[in-house]
């Protein structure tokens, strides 16, 4: 995770080195100790706007620090030109061995798209394992402005790739959402690791994991449980049924007695799934992008399948749409799976470094 230097090197001993922020003034055993910023008054370290205030200034000091490195403008460039050139050969090999049945202008823009998301969550957790010092609200903070530089180069690149092949141009409005977001979450995620052990290489082996899950375990682990989610249930018929422009049913009252059918309840391991970048970016790049075209039908489609079979199977058990509870996006069941993993390496994590840091003082 911090393979990718973002400081320029320095000369005399440990000029090599990244320069790690400090986590609590000096909790991991291989940091440098800092002092405190002093702060005026009880109210100012109390006050919510002023705590506020103090974690952006914090977190921008340590976002400048990126800004002025030619490593961190190298890594950002790196993972939009990979991600360009992966989407082209993708759509090339799969059309040359006739997996689409036309031609579908997108597929190079939601694919890159899809792979700078990925991108976003790797860099980020890259990041903030090498600037670990300060509170979870400036890494938070930090991370979200390392984000936002990325996010402005991937735009860019973005909408060069939608005029050229085509796609819907929207689809980069929701990258730049994505981006900056798990920019901003991974970033803590590897914040967390480096504070769970003294070893850098300890750490580094705990975000690997972590990350290497988050982008590409879960949507494995889904694929291999989604089989066993097929069964015989019941289902009666739907009447007064109304439809949205797409074709997809939004309204229908049920008549009639229950027949059995087969469905597959994917919703029970979808969610599952809803913590991948790449998936989280269709998600939110559905809000933004209109479902008349292939692109926007297929990112419709996540969504489908984090409902279940209700939407294909109308009036399941009798029930009609009225009765249903509403629908929980996938981009939310996502974000709050990402905060979760965060908070649960932060969490702990900073609570060890501060233990090494007492054991070190009694020992010293």
């Amino acid at each position: 995770m911090a393979g990718v230097p973002d400081r320029p090197g320095g000369s005399g001993p440990g000029g090599n080195e990244p320069e790690y922020e400090v986590i609590g003034g000096g909790m991991i055993d291989d940091q440098r100790r800092m002092a405190d910023t002093p702060r005026a008054g009880s109210d100012s370290r109390t006050h919510p706007g002023a705590v506020f205030r103090t974690a952006a200034g914090a977190a921008w000091q340590s976002a400048r620090n990126s800004f002025t490195s030619w490593w961190f403008w190298l890594a950002c460039a790196a993972g939009v030109a990979l991600s360009w050139g992966l989407a082209a050969v993708v759509v090339a090999w799969a059309d040359s061995n006739g997996w689409f049945e036309r031609s579908v202008p997108g597929a190079v823009l939601l694919i890159m798209a899809a792979i700078l998301a990925l991108a976003a969550a790797v860099l980020g957790t890259g990041w903030g394992f090498r600037h670990a010092g300060g509170s979870v609200l400036e890494l938070l903070l930090a991370g979200a402005m390392r984000g936002v530089a990325l996010a402005a180069l991937a735009c860019s690149a973005l909408f060069a790739v939608g005029f050229s092949v085509g796609g819907p141009i929207a689809l980069a409005g929701a990258a730049v959402v994505v981006i900056v977001l798990e920019a901003a979450v991974f970033g803590l995620i590897g914040a967390g690791s480096r504070a769970w052990f003294a070893s850098a290489a300890a750490g580094v082996a705990l975000a690997t994991v972590l990350v290497t899950f988050l982008c590409f375990g879960n949507v494995a682990v889904t694929l291999l449980l989604l089989p066993g989610t097929t069964e015989m249930d019941q289902a009666s018929v739907p009447v007064n049924v109304q439809r949205d422009d797409s074709g997809r049913v939004t309204s229908y009252l049920c008549v009639g007695d229950l027949r059995p059918v087969e469905v597959a309840h994917t919703e029970r391991v979808a969610w599952l799934a809803a913590s991948n970048p790449a998936l989280l970016l269709g998600s939110v790049g559905a809000e933004f992008v209109s479902t008349d075209n292939d692109v926007g039908w297929l990112l419709a489609g996540l969504q489908w399948a984090a409902d279940g079979p209700s939407r294909e199977v109308p009036c399941l058990g009798g029930e009609s749409s009225d009765g249903q509870a509403p629908a929980m996006p996938v981009a939310l069941t996502g974000l709050a799976l990402q905060g979760l993993v965060a908070a649960v390496v932060v969490i702990p994590g900073r609570w060890l470094a501060s233990r090494r840091l007492a054991a070190g003082s009694r020992s010293g």
